[in-house]
């Protein structure tokens, strides 16, 4: 049977699907991330094979009736980036359909918006991509976080609630529901649990505690620095959205356009979502807001479709 593979290759985790020539689903897989800057490349082929051999699994599948890949990555950023992954996708021993790689970002753009306009994603990390009509494209963010980049991301507010952390340790701020929920959660009783936590968290690869979840409870709570918190990050999310909007003139050449969502900090976390959206409205009245109706995996699974039809015609 003939098929196409879609990709979603996270920074927490790879996944697969594969469909028929009509669209269908016939497999799919979550496996473990295999990410080319946290993995030895031995390990990173490997747990694709694994990932994509136990979705072919689920319908008997052949590697070679296999007519298009698409895969979308994190930690696509520069063109050595895009070499070496094609390299590693375009070797896997029995395909030779045709493989396309593209930074995650891109595959959510085309996910949310069709491939219009501009896409913000705030997730583990943080970065925007969009397309203006006049066919250019352009990126920003999507810095590694020692380097101020991941603004507005998961990681970012967990810094942040870490750095309350260490203010209620100092004795310069209140505990607060957020504070007491990471003491507990996180076993701090002394700047040295504290410290211990940060040195984990300072080293490749990092081991940052996932903290927005309890910074959203803290903040329904009434939580002042856990809303804070939120809406800082909502606002440096934004600022990458400025930055894009700039770099592609939009607001002098477009009267409209569309400003897709994506990313669980920020579609997850109403507050922090809501301040998101009281400055679009305010910056970009023009931008029509679009949140996801697909996931990412559905996305590139449609975009491999694509390259099969394209090639037919």
């Amino acid at each position: 049977m003939k098929y196409v593979i879609g990709i979603d290759s996270g920074g927490t985790h790879y996944r697969v699907m594969a469909c028929d020539l009509l669209g269908n689903r016939l497999g799919s897989y979550t496996g473990e991330p295999a990410n080319h800057y946290s993995l030895p490349p031995k390990e990173q082929i490997e747990r694709i094979n694994r990932s994509i051999d136990r979705c072919l699994a689920q319908f008997a599948g052949s590697r070679a009736d296999a007519c298009s890949i698409v895969c979308g990555t994190t930690g696509l950023d520069s063109d050595e980036d895009g070499r070496l992954l094609h390299r590693v996708y375009s070797g896997l021993a029995g395909f030779t359909c045709p493989v396309q790689v593209l930074n995650d970002a891109e595959l959510a753009h085309y996910t949310v918006t069709g491939g219009e306009g501009v896409l913000v994603i705030s997730g583990t990390g943080s970065i925007a991509f969009g397309k203006n009509r006049a066919g250019q494209t352009a990126r920003t963010g999507g810095w590694m976080f020692t380097i101020l980049g991941d603004e507005g991301s998961g990681t970012w507010v967990s810094r942040a609630a870490l750095h309350q952390t260490a203010r209620y340790l100092d004795g310069a701020a209140p505990a607060g529901p957020m504070v007491a929920g990471i003491c507990e959660q996180l076993h701090i009783a002394a700047r040295d649990d504290l410290n211990r936590i940060a040195s984990r968290a300072g080293t490749p690869p990092w081991h940052l505690p996932p903290l927005g979840k309890l910074v959203d409870e803290a903040a329904a709570q009434g939580d002042e620095a856990a809303r804070a918190i939120l809406a800082k990050a909502a606002s440096l999310v934004f600022s990458i959205v400025e930055d894009l909007a700039a770099v592609l003139n939009l607001e002098a050449t477009e009267p409209d356009f569309k400003l897709g969502v994506w990313g669980s900090t920020l579609l997850h976390s109403a507050p922090m979502l809501e301040h998101f959206r009281a400055l679009a409205a305010r910056r970009y009245p023009q931008a029509v807001i679009c949140l996801p109706q697909r996931t990412a995996l559905e996305g590139a699974a449609d975009l491999a479709l694509k390259v099969v039809c394209a090639a037919r015609h």
